[in-house]
């Protein structure tokens, strides 16, 4: 499980399984795991309409493959009840590359 402080300071998780997930993706993000990272660091975000706990992040980069020039990560900001009472459960649901002009 990785653990991502960007500059908001809200930590969001990207688990193991989230991963797969995303490297299965026709985009092919396997090579790719700190651009996402980047994105969630210093890219752009915006909220969901439809689901105001989800934000999706969206940088631009000038090497990717196939003429894509955007990484984009979907974030879920959360809480989860522990023992200790509620903590943040903000985690890494997908990522891809696009092509935006």
């Amino acid at each position: 499980m990785s653990l991502l402080q960007p500059p908001r300071s809200n930590e969001i998780f990207l688990t193991d399984e989230r991963w797969q997930h995303i490297v299965e993706t026709p985009e092919g993000m396997t090579n790719f795991r700190r651009y996402l990272f980047e994105t969630l660091r210093t890219g752009q975000r915006r909220q969901d309409a439809f689901d105001p706990s989800k934000y999706k992040y969206s940088k631009k980069f000038t090497d990717l493959p196939d003429d894509f020039t955007h990484v984009v990560g979907v974030v879920k900001f959360s809480q989860q009840m522990t023992t200790q009472g509620e903590v943040p459960n903000n985690f890494v649901l997908t990522a891809y590359q696009v092509t935006r002009s």
